[in-house]
């Protein structure tokens, strides 16, 4: 029997109809989007609190007496007391020592940038003989595992008389970052354009005010990043200072190491020391906080 045009039609009519009629289990792009960026903030949500759970652990258990601080379970809702500051306002050790780390890592970061930054800035500007090999010699320097070069120290050290000083702890810690900085800030000054120099040059600079007025100011954000690693690393640096001080240039690691005895561990003393640590750490961080977010598409004007 020969179909009509007309019922042809009324057909179709009808499946649309049906298929209007069907639940849509599809969302829309917009749906999708919103979906997927509310996944990835709830995940960092949780992978932040992971991740500072420690943190909080270590900050409320400094806050509570000795004996609410071992408590198991723990108590969460507790009156904060600042009883185990105060104890260790008065561990004359601890402070010396935390006095001494503040002193000789804060010197060395000077130190290792005023070193690092401008023999990056070398071997990025310049043609150097054998640049390859002598970027590998300054990174073999972090190669080695620090268990594996300790005894030599120890050595050089008795025989230039810089075991147990603070100039001698201060070279170490420059031994320490010094690749990690020439590396990085490389680097850096690899993706700084050229022509920025050149404009400086063309205006009547030198080559020292070009790297200083133009460069230095570009270089910011890494200058202050290598700067951060460098106090991080030499901060909680431990095994040198163990092998490499006794008495007078102790530094405020080994000093928070002590909190853990033999018989028994000061776990409020012990909790109240690592928040002083964390301390001069964060404070760094908050006040270079700005140059790290800046970027390098700003315009640069040379003073005279």
């Amino acid at each position: 029997m020969a179909t009509t045009d007309a019922d042809t039609n009324a057909t179709v009519g009808v499946d649309d109809d049906i298929e209007a009629t069907k639940p849509s289990h599809r969302f829309s792009k917009e749906t999708r989007e919103r979906l997927v960026e509310g996944g990835r903030h709830a995940l960092l949500l949780v992978w932040s609190f992971i991740v500072l759970f420690p943190i909080y652990w270590i900050v409320s258990m400094s806050l509570k007496p000795p004996r609410e601080a071992i408590a198991l379970p723990p108590d969460w809702i507790f009156l904060p007391t600042v009883y185990n500051y105060l104890q260790l306002l008065q561990q004359s050790d601890f402070v010396a020592a935390f006095a001494n780390s503040l002193f000789m890592v804060s010197t060395s970061v000077i130190a290792v940038l005023l070193i690092g930054v401008p023999a990056a800035y070398v071997l990025s500007r310049y043609d150097i003989p054998k640049e390859r090999d002598v970027l590998v010699w300054i990174l073999s320097s972090r190669m080695l595992p620090p268990i594996a070069v300790v005894i030599p120290f120890f050595v050089i050290f008795r025989a230039l008389n810089l075991f147990d000083t603070r100039i001698g702890m201060i070279f170490m810690y420059i031994t320490i970052n010094i690749s990690l900085v020439v590396w990085v800030m490389k680097a850096f000054f690899d993706g700084i354009p050229e022509t920025l120099e050149e404009a400086a040059r063309v205006d009547g600079a030198t080559q020292f005010q070009g790297f200083r007025k133009v460069v230095l100011p570009a270089a910011k954000p890494g200058i202050f990043s290598v700067a951060i690693i460098s106090f991080i690393f030499a901060w909680i640096e431990l095994l040198f200072g163990l092998v490499l001080t006794n008495n007078n240039a102790v530094t405020v690691s080994m000093q928070v190491y002590q909190f853990i005895g033999v018989r028994q561990i000061q776990w409020g003393l012990l909790a109240a020391a690592s928040t002083a640590v964390i301390i001069p750490v964060l404070v760094f961080v908050v006040a270079v906080n700005r140059y790290l977010a800046a970027g390098l598409s700003f315009g640069v004007v040379i003073k005279e």
